[in-house]
């Protein structure tokens, strides 16, 4: 006969309901409990029948995250990986299987209705590229478990989380000064790049409380491209008197600002410092490497996972929330002083 429930709560010194609680995630149990039991679990190899489970609590253990990952999708959103490994491990720690399905913004509804129709999932997390005012009105009909992993741009009740992207334009200028940068650029994405229009307002925000409020002759918008880093930043080595550092608002933006000011003839860092953020995919690929203002994105995904799970044992919790993740990595693109 194999081992049974009963077996691994004597072993772990427990009740079978303890044990049970355990294997369904259950929050009433220490995180030292589950830990001593889950060992037990693996010492004895009691592997509990997923389907029984989901029999008996009317659950799946499992959730979907629909995501566009069409061919370029790793270049053109560098972080998902991170974000989804995050997701999976923390998940996997709480007994959930995680299902990835491909789904971009025109048929990311009918793919999470299809899911909720059929119970074939306890949560959806929702990548924010995909995020439509039809899924919006989906989550809020159903009351169905959700994550969107970042902040809708558009007025909603669905539960989101998102990174603190002002936050980290004020930690971008309170580097920058510390260096002794005061005449400092913004180079980023049009308006509606939402993620590039909050970092410029907090870069803005601190630099004016460190009393070097940005010049408008030195913040430039355009697309998210390295071509288009590269003009604005030509644009900007035309002016009269030059930035002493040019923050731009994400890698393939600072590709071009790179090599337009290399084509100049001017030195990084020795004229001219360059501030990025996000850490990949190509801060360490320019010569000198970038600064940046990291974020973890696989620590987003992980509490991502939390607030999902807490969503899905308690349907009526609302979330949303920035999370706050930032920090500095210094390299060569700017000055030690």
């Amino acid at each position: 006969m194999g081992v049974t429930i009963k077996d691994v709560a004597k072993a772990a010194k427990t009740s079978v309901s303890t044990v049970s609680k355990v294997i369904n995630g259950h929050y009433s149990i220490s995180e030292e409990t589950a830990e001593r039991v889950r060992k037990v679990m693996r010492e004895l190899n009691y592997y509990p029948s997923a389907s029984a489970q989901s029999f008996a609590r009317g659950a799946t253990k499992t959730v979907a995250v629909l995501a566009d990952l069409r061919p370029g999708t790793a270049f053109q959103n560098p972080h998902m990986f991170e974000i989804i490994s995050g997701l999976e491990e923390t998940l996997r720690g709480r007994g959930y299987r995680l299902l990835l399905q491909s789904a971009d913004a025109a048929d990311a509804c009918g793919a999470a209705e299809d899911m909720i129709q059929r119970r074939s999932v306890d949560g959806i997390a929702v990548h924010v590229s995909v995020m439509t005012h039809p899924l919006s009105a989906l989550f809020a009909r159903s009351r169905f478990p959700h994550i969107v992993l970042g902040m809708p741009d558009f007025e909603s009740q669905v539960c989101w989380i998102d990174n603190n992207n002002v936050y980290s334009g004020t930690v971008a200028a309170s580097f920058l000064v510390s260096r002794n940068y005061t005449r400092v650029a913004f180079i980023g994405g049009k308006y509606y790049d939402l993620g590039s229009a909050r970092r410029l307002d907090g870069l803005r925000e601190g630099m004016k409380t460190h009393g070097y409020p940005l010049d408008d002759r030195y913040v430039w918008l355009g697309e998210s491209t390295r071509e288009d880093g590269y003009r604005m930043t030509c644009r900007l080595l035309d002016q009269k008197t030059l930035p002493e550092a040019v923050v731009c608002a994400n890698n393939y933006i600072a590709l071009g600002c790179v090599a337009a000011i290399q084509e100049r003839g001017l030195a990084i860092p020795d004229k001219i410092g360059v501030l990025a953020f996000d850490d990949y995919p190509f801060s360490q690929f320019t010569e000198p490497k970038l600064t940046v203002v990291d974020i973890d994105m696989r620590d987003f995904g992980k509490r991502a996972a939390r607030y999902l799970t807490e969503i899905i044992h308690h349907p009526t919790l609302q979330i949303q929330t920035f999370v706050t993740l930032s920090k500095i990595i210094e390299r060569g693109s700017t000055l030690k002083k």
